[in-house]
């Protein structure tokens, strides 16, 4: 036997066996080796072992079939499916299954009797067994009469790869007699090359859809009984299980103690604990009864209709929760079919939604969601999606993509266009050579998963081996088709050409003479020269100390130095704001003035190009502290240097108008009427009247 033929049969079984384990299948396997030393089987077919009789897949199967060594025997490849066949019979006797298999690992390269061919054709037949063959390349289309008998190897073409290989006539018999199987009973054939692909990847669990069945309500009169099936969920791996790290095998269980935060460590039983709520530094204990009272009574489980909307107001942004419900009428219920028959085509010609109320159990957390019109030619259903409450949503500002500023060109446009044009995923070549949509999800893969489960084989087969990193297999996942196409790495160069981006340096700050001579962290001399960098030293910061704020005696120079350290941008502006507020509310005069005047104007150029709302939005408020504390004048100033609002115009980041803007330095400090004083009583008219 080849050892690369033997290496692949071992990697393609073992990948069958691994597969079926990690997804719970309760398919029955039984091993049968052709060409072993022994003959071990029931019909005394030579040099034919079952090695395992029926049963589920075990890690024990798959050690055995990777010790698996070669022998320099041959054995008829069709005794052996015979063998396969008895063992199906006897073994399966009495227990139901939905469909039996026989899955041939042959390289065709003994000598077979064709005696009973249409014998195993017909029993292949009549027990409903599937035959799938998986080998080298098998040209499935050589003639039995083609076949010289005098020439011991023939040269032929082969499916697989469509290179010229050398045949032996063994192998041209069996790949005729093979065709013939085949073709007679229907099976499948699959070459090593198609086939190990193919199983590199692990089966998801497979999981029986169990309907949610309710009756759906459109107001207090109608009344739809339909069932909800589970279309898409997030797949979860099994949870992990704790054993013990000393005993192999052991399971190991787990006990909470609750334990007061004394000196003694006091231990408390756990009727004694009460379960609370944190409110600041206080407390708030809440028990078991607390609780109920306080949980939400939504009632009995219900799929209620409360209205209907247009489908665009219901984005897909909206779309919320973990997973999709299909809603199809109950089985055998035909009034029910024709009623949401009716309703899924009424929304589909209107073009509209179902917005529902959804309560899963009694008194679950009721859901909002909405109901989607599907039709399709093989089937007619709901659609339910959950939608957000208001506590879930973000609201978020966003300055316009496009402005004058930053509009692009007509050669940046064309850029992007082929950039978009040369990662087409509808036009990706598959394994097969074959045009197909890549990155479907009804065909994609989890790569975690997939690297989970063959890391979890690996430890079972090597339980002292490192875990390997991910194979390339998995690491090709989610790999780009695109990365060695020519034609794509050119418009990515475009990209790059017509985009490009410029390197903004930090300035570099001087440093203070506290930076220079500090010592380390135990205040002892380090060994050797000095690290501290001294070419940026000079007399005057060896005597000044570090900007930690900004403040009131340089308040530009704090400002633009801590920005440029890297400091946050809006608590940088929060101290400017303060220090300008100060210096206009304690000045004597207009002493100030000017000083507070330029730190205004410093702080606004910054926020046109940052973020033009922190200064709008306080200037609002600076404007009315001015009025309030007397400082008129100085809102003149604000007036006259043009120091308002940050409009659209300037920066592309605003939201104001240039109307709001003009209309925001037009301000005028509102006049107060005088209210008339009313006739204070005195005490003796007012004893008078009594």
């Amino acid at each position: 036997m080849k050892s690369g033929f033997l290496e692949n049969s071992k990697k393609c079984v073992s990948m069958i066996l691994k597969r079926k384990i990690f997804a719970n299948l309760k398919d029955e396997v039984t091993l049968i080796l052709l060409g072993s030393d022994e003959t071990q089987n029931s019909l005394n077919y030579k040099n034919i072992s079952v090695t395992h009789s029926l049963a589920l897949s075990s890690w024990e199967m798959v050690q055995f079939v990777e010790d698996l060594t070669g022998t320099m025997v041959n054995a008829d490849w069709l005794d052996a499916i015979v063998v396969a066949m008895n063992v199906l019979k006897e073994e399966t006797e009495g227990k139901k299954f939905s469909e039996r298999k026989v899955v041939l690992l042959s390289n065709l390269c003994c000598t077979v009797s064709e005696d009973h061919i249409d014998v195993i054709v017909k029993a292949l037949k009549s027990e409903e067994l599937s035959l799938i063959v998986i080998g080298p390349d098998i040209n499935l289309n050589v003639k039995h009469e083609a076949i010289d008998d005098d020439d011991d190897k023939t040269k032929c073409w082969t499916n697989g790869t469509d290179a010229e290989k050398s045949k032996t006539k063994q192998q041209l018999v069996g790949e005729s007699l093979l065709s013939h199987i085949l073709k007679e009973t229907g099976g499948v054939i699959c070459s090593f090359a198609d086939a190990v692909p193919q199983l590199m990847h692990f089966l998801k669990k497979n999981v029986h859809p169990t309907p949610w069945n309710v009756v759906m309500d459109i107001g207090p009169d109608i009344r739809i009984a339909v069932s909800g099936y589970r279309k898409i969920t997030p797949a979860t791996l099994s949870s992990w299980k704790t054993t013990s790290a000393v005993e192999e095998g052991a399971r190991v269980e787990s006990e909470t103690s609750y334990i007061r935060q004394d000196e003694n460590q006091t231990v408390i039983d756990k009727e004694d604990v009460i379960e609370g709520f944190s409110f600041g530094s206080t407390l708030v204990p809440f028990s078991a009864v607390d609780k109920s009272m306080m949980s939400y009574q939504s009632g009995d489980k219900c799929l209620s209709i409360l209205g209907f909307t247009k489908l665009k107001n219901v984005p897909r942004h909206l779309f919320v929760g973990k997973g999709v419900l299909y809603i199809m009428a109950q089985k055998g219920d035909s009034s029910a079919e024709v009623a949401l028959s009716s309703l899924i085509h009424a929304l589909n010609d209107e073009g509209l939604v179902a917005i529902a109320r959804k309560v899963y159990r009694v008194n679950t957390a009721a859901v909002l969601g909405a109901l989607f019109p599907r039709v399709s030619s093989k089937y007619e259903c709901l659609v339910f999606i959950e939608l957000p409450y208001s506590e879930d949503m973000r609201e978020f500002v966003f300055p316009p993509v496009i402005s004058d500023i930053n509009k692009p060109t007509k050669e940046q446009l064309d850029s992007v266009d082929a950039l978009i044009d040369n990662m087409d995923l509808r036009t990706v070549r598959n394994e097969y050579n074959e045009i197909s949509e890549a990155f479907m999800s009804k065909s994609m893969l989890n790569p975690f998963h997939q690297h989970v489960y063959h890391s979890l084989a690996h430890r079972a087969m090597n339980p002292n081996a490192e875990i390997p990193p991910a194979s390339d297999y998995v690491m090709n996942l989610l790999k780009s088709p695109y990365e060695t196409k020519p034609s794509y790495k050119l418009a990515v160069e475009e990209i790059k050409k017509q985009f490009q981006l410029t390197e903004v340096k930090p300035k570099m700050n001087h440093k203070s003479a506290a930076e220079v001579f500090k010592k380390g962290p135990k205040d002892e001399p380090e060994e050797g020269p000095s690290n501290v960098d001294l070419k940026d030293v000079t007399m005057a910061s060896l005597v000044e100390a570090t900007v930690v704020e900004v403040g009131t005696v340089k308040p530009v120079q704090d400002f633009e130095d801590l920005l440029g350290r890297g400091e946050d941008f809006n608590k940088v502006c929060r101290q400017m704001q303060k220090v300008i507020l100060n210096l206009v509310i304690h000045s004597f005069g207009v002493n100030n003035f000017v000083k507070a005047e330029t730190a205004l104007r410093v702080l606004r150029t910054a926020c046109v190009t940052k973020d033009p709302s922190v200064y709008s939005d306080w200037v609002v408020q600076f404007r009315d502290n001015l009025f309030e504390r007397g400082r008129k004048v100085f809102w003149d100033t604000i007036v006259e240097a043009k120091l308002g609002l940050i409009s659209s115009e300037e920066s592309a980041k605003s939201s104001v108008t240039d109307d709001d803007a003009r209309k925001f330095l037009q301000y005028e400090e509102p006049i107060e009427q005088e209210v008339a004083e009313e006739d204070v009583m005195d005490v003796d008219d007012l004893l008078n009247q009594m």
